[in-house]
């Protein structure tokens, strides 16, 4: 087998594993709706079963960004996306009981932590310069199909039977992804591609200034968690108790989110190749995103289901865009000044502090203020970003300048 067809086995392995597992974490935010007319819960207590995932997910991250150096990709991946399908299975036979399904959800989160750390170390391990900006855009278009894949499923299986379905179908697919997983890894030992960098590059990574970019970097990762997790989870809510649209109508308007976002990727890849800073990219993206959420503000107010779902899909596509810079593009595109399986590590539990909290809290607010004043927090979140962002394109520039 060829390098390059090597490379891509391994880039499209890597692509599934996060791609299934996407569907196995997400399908309770996609079926949320259909949950609470289901179980009569409130929508706070529905969200602390998303905001445990998050916790798990986020505190994993970090755990795991750390120890990746040491680990064997192909048993790790594989134990992860097998004991997620277990988790998945167990979901549907809790009823109504919230008590046990968070702490399932928390495992969940646990257990799939280990997976995004994992799988950038092995592009890195496996993947030349020269194919590294094809691994980019292929990992960068993970979330996107998986919510795609979710989102219709789940409207899907709510329409003709019951939400349930989608765990099962999602347990299905996790343990079948595990075996292709395994099988197609085989026992080949990764090439030597990163090696060490020149003394100058070492000390760009201790100083300052470097400190200081990825600093930035993980408090728009927040912020990117906070709105982009907002938007997928509560989007069904919003259309079923404001607008009267049915469960699965409007689990399947919400489908119209990642199918936009999935054409971001191609988007963020172009302007990669003007833009070389990820904080300046990240400043124009969450400026955009303040705009929609006026937007989205302005036409709730007049209960314009049409501007508003267009509102929601360019937010939804901008956070994806927002969201490959920080875990995908950062991560690889210095994985010479830093580990790549620890700053994608690093980087993915600051996005998942910002769902952590959006999930209970957005929910919660809902229910006492109102939706219109969580579009305002949103507003909030995202002009907050913008600052930061700004402020991290100035340190970006100066690694830039050195590392040139």
């Amino acid at each position: 087998m060829t390098d390059t067809k090597k490379e891509n086995k391994i880039i499209f392995i890597c692509w599934l594993a996060y791609m299934v597992a996407y569907i196995g974490r997400l399908n309770f935010s996609a079926s949320i709706v259909a949950i609470i007319s289901d179980t009569g819960l409130t929508k706070a207590a529905v969200g602390i079963v998303t905001t445990f995932f998050f916790f798990a997910y986020g505190i994993g991250q970090l755990v795991n960004g750390i120890l990746s150096k040491h680990y064997n990709g192909r048993i790790m991946v594989f134990i992860s996306l097998t004991i997620s399908s277990l988790l998945n299975l167990a979901i549907p036979l809790c009823g109504s009981n919230v008590s046990v399904m968070k702490y399932i959800w928390l495992l969940n989160g646990a257990v799939q932590s280990i997976l995004w750390c994992t799988l950038i170390k092995t592009i890195s391990e496996f993947v030349s310069d020269k194919g590294m900006p094809r691994a980019i855009f292929v990992m960068s278009t993970t979330n996107t199909v998986g919510t795609f894949a979710v989102y219709g499923m789940s409207a899907l299986f709510v329409k003709i039977a019951t939400w349930r379905i989608t765990f099962f179908v999602a347990s299905a697919l996790l343990i079948i992804t595990a075996f292709v997983w395994y099988i197609s890894y085989g026992n080949e030992k990764p090439p030597v591609v990163l090696k060490k960098e020149q003394d100058e590059k070492s000390s760009v990574r201790h100083s300052g200034v470097m400190i200081a970019c990825i600093a930035t970097i993980c408090l728009a990762g927040i912020a990117n968690g906070f709105i982009k997790d907002g938007v997928n989870t509560w989007v069904p809510s919003v259309l079923n108790e404001e607008f009267g649209v049915t469960e699965s109508l409007s689990i399947l308007l919400t489908f119209l989110l990642p199918l936009m976002s999935t054409l971001s990727a191609g988007l963020i890849k172009k302007i990669h190749e003007k833009i070389k800073s990820h904080s300046l990219m990240n400043t124009i993206l969450y400026g955009v995103t303040a705009l929609l959420c006026g937007g989205i503000i302005f036409f709730f107010g007049r209960g314009n289901i049409v501007f508003i779902m267009i509102c929601f899909i360019m937010t939804s596509a901008v956070m994806a865009m927002v969201n490959n810079v920080i875990t995908s593009m950062f991560p690889l595109d210095r994985r010479k000044l830093m580990g790549s399986g620890f700053a994608a590590g690093l980087l993915n539990t600051f996005c998942y502090v910002g769902s952590t909290i959006t999930s209970y809290t957005l929910g919660a607010v809902a229910d006492k203020r109102g939706w219109n004043t969580v579009f305002v927090i949103m507003l909030c979140v995202s002009m907050a970003a913008f600052a930061v962002s700004a402020v991290g394109s100035v340190f970006d520039k100066k690694v830039n300048r050195i590392t040139e």
